[in-house]
């Protein structure tokens, strides 16, 4: 029988192609993992690595074993966390990703309803760029993610669930010169910077036509703003210091624009608005503790409607 120690050993002598770092990497020494490495060889009847005055290369009996190695480790710890998760909400780690809108608008609050009622819960989130946060998805480094849906709700090998979506605003800080001109046409802010994250298509292609500047990524389609951040607090924080224009959902402004903290420019655009949902793999089961978070988010998105609705009736 297979040792997985061992094999995680011959993966990470693999990496690094050389004992003393591969030992080093593991917390081990080098005797040790030399002993381990060649163990592994004779019981298995085969030299799994060439050893030369430069390091070591995996032989052809050694990159068929790594490659089969490598998908023993991921099913034994993909089998440890199904067996982790089942047993309740408080057992094992529950791993989210969120894009930066929904990460603000009811991500964080949705983790902290969920710790309010169980203290011991666990979580990891990441938050920045929705094209990266899907790819961990798809490689199940993510349970699942909160994220832009536009480019990927044909991928066959996700589920998604769609949630509300939130009316964008413009926002600058008090004083702007777009305040004093009365500006009603999007086409004058395109006279400022904007700070925003990287936007979809759906909205940058938009964007684009009506700046007729700035960046379109070749590869996606992607809109690439030329005050680009990963946070909406960030981007607030350029715009209340400069001329500077961003676009945050209305729900999430609202308190400091009646604050006086930053101004909204009096423009309503019917294509500026979120289309972010829950993403996760088709073949993979929520866990409890998945299924918890969903639930919390949904509540809390049913929360925002409402806010929604009050501020547009006010």
């Amino acid at each position: 029988m297979l040792d997985l120690k061992l094999i995680h050993y011959a993966r990470t002598l693999a990496a690094h192609r050389n004992f003393a770092r591969a030992a080093e990497a593991l917390g081990m020494s080098q005797p040790a993992l030399s002993r381990s490495i060649a163990g592994l060889e004779t019981a298995l009847g085969v030299q799994l690595f060439d050893r030369t005055r430069q390091g070591v290369d995996p032989t052809g009996f050694g990159e068929r074993f790594l490659a089969r190695g490598s998908t023993l480790l991921s099913d034994a710890m993909e089998l440890e966390r199904e067996l982790q998760l089942m047993q309740g909400l408080e057992i094992g780690v529950l791993r989210v990703g969120a894009g930066p809108y929904p990460a603000d608008l009811s991500v964080g609050s949705a983790i902290g309803r969920l710790i309010a009622r169980h203290p011991r819960m666990r979580f990891e989130l990441g938050t920045g760029d929705w094209r990266a946060i899907v790819a961990q998805v798809l490689g199940a480094r993510l349970d699942l993610a909160v994220v832009e849906l536009s480019a990927m709700e044909r991928d066959p090998r996700l589920l998604t669930e769609p949630l509300p979506t939130h009316r964008g605003v413009f926002v600058c800080r008090v004083g702007h010169p777009l305040l004093e001109a009365k500006v009603t046409t999007v086409e004058r802010l395109f006279e400022f910077p904007l700070v925003s994250p990287k936007l979809p298509p759906r909205v940058g292609a938009v964007f684009h036509r009506l700046a007729k500047v700035w960046a379109i990524d070749p590869e996606t389609g992607d809109y690439l703003p030329p005050v680009r951040v990963d946070t909406l607090a960030l981007a607030q924080a350029v715009v209340s210091s400069s001329d500077a224009i961003a676009i945050a959902p209305l729900c999430l402004v609202a308190s400091d624009v009646q604050a006086g903290r930053i101004a909204m420019l009096p423009i309503r655009e019917s294509w500026l608005h979120t289309n972010y949902g829950i993403v996760y793999l088709k073949d993979r089961t929520l866990s409890p503790a998945s299924q918890a978070f969903v639930t919390e988010v949904r509540a809390v998105e049913a929360g925002l409607v409402e806010m929604e609705q009050r501020l547009e009736a006010a």
